[in-house]
Formats: C-alpha cells, structure tokens, sequence
C-alpha cells in the first residue's frame, strides 16, 4: 500500500492500524511532514517525491491512496505521474483519490493552502478513464454540509477574488464539541450510503475508487 502526497502521516497510521500491510510506503514533498510522519509510522517506507514525477516502489500495488493531494498541481500536471500509479497497480489493484469540489468554491482557504483547482465528478471519471481504470465508486462528498459551508465560506470567496491581502486558512479554527458532532453524525450516514454505492448528488468533495481490470485471460 502506498500514499502518494501522505503529509505527517495521518493515513498511513490508519491503514497500518487497520489493514496491516505487508508493505506500506508513502511520499510527500514535504520534508517536515515526512519527519512528523517517520514519528507516527516508522514501520513504512518514506522518502521525498512529487506526483507529477513520482517515484515509486518496483512491486506491484494493491492499494494508493492521493488524498486531496493533486489539487495542489492540477489534473493536467499530475496525468503523467497517475499514469505511472496506474500501471505500477497490481491486476484488481485500487486507486483511491479525493479532491476538493467545484471551482465556484475557490476562496481564501484554498489559496491558503496551495489549492489551484477544485473540480466534479465528470472530471475525475474522465481521469479514471484516461488512466485505463474501472470506477468502483464515484461520488461527491458531503452533500449535507455542501450548503453551511458555502455559507461559510463565502467571505473567504469574495477575499480570494479581490486578493487584497495574505490568505488565511480555516483550519487554525478547531470546532468545538457539539459542532464536531453535528458535522459528524450527517458524515456518518453519508459513508454507509457511499459504501453501498449510493451517489450523492453534491457535495464539496469529490471521492473514487478506481480499479485495474484483472488482465484478459486471468482469472
């Protein structure tokens, strides 16, 4: 298993926690996220790389994860590199990606944190498609939340297009308890649908999985 773009780690300490790889790597181009990350997994394999010029392990993969990564360079930026995931996944092998959603959401936040493209699912599906994948899964995300935090950030909008000062992210604002629950409890309802492969309509994210198909003649 592999995370491509992993940041300090987060993931890669879940899959092993949950899944118990018998490889687990991971790249970022962060050398600061890669040393918090060494901290919280030092059973995986590390090291610095970028997505649009990946480096990868020689074994076949069963799994790789691009968790809201490619947002930062562009789908365009990114094809070559997904071209190389995609052909380094064993035959069944699966590609999870999630991406930020719809470019009318652009706002401060995201220039804040380095985001130059929110995208839809018939982008994302023309991807799977372009790599040569089967979409197992193929939805917006947060469909529930999609109309508080257009609301919500719809200042950090209109600050974003007049670019009159730093940008600022949201994420130095920690929920507090009753908001963290009220987000969660839509969330969770959300993710049995998805996992029974219901999609949702809207949503401020965009999650696939896609699969290599087996090769012909397999079985």
């Amino acid at each position: 298993m592999l995370d491509a773009g992993c940041g300090t780690g987060a993931n890669l300490r879940f899959l092993a926690d949950r899944l118990n790889p018998s490889y687990l790597g991971g790249f970022d181009a962060s050398e600061t996220a890669l040393a918090l990350a060494r901290e919280k997994v030092p059973e995986a394999e590390l090291w610095i790389s970028d997505i649009c010029d990946p480096q990868l392990p020689e074994e076949p993969l069963d799994l790789v994860l691009s968790l809201d990564v490619v947002c930062i360079t562009g789908i365009e930026r990114a094809f070559a590199g997904f071209v190389r995931v995609a052909q380094r996944l064993a035959p069944g092998g699966l590609l999870i990606v999630n991406l930020p959603a719809y470019a009318w959401l652009m706002s401060e936040h995201d220039h804040a944190v380095h985001t130059v493209e929110r995208t839809t699912v018939p982008r994302v599906r023309e991807l799977i498609d372009r790599l040569g994948l089967v979409p197992a899964r193929l939805s917006y995300r947060l469909a529930a939340h999609l109309p508080f935090l257009a609301l919500a950030r719809l200042p950090g909008v209109l600050r974003a297009r007049r670019r009159a000062a730093p940008p600022r992210s949201g994420l130095h604002r920690e929920p507090g308890a009753l908001e963290s629950a009220l987000l969660l409890a839509p969330l969770q309802m959300e993710n049995a649908l998805v996992a029974r492969g219901v999609r949702m309509p809207w949503g401020s994210s965009v999650f696939a999985v896609a699969r290599r198909p087996p090769i012909q003649g397999s079985c």
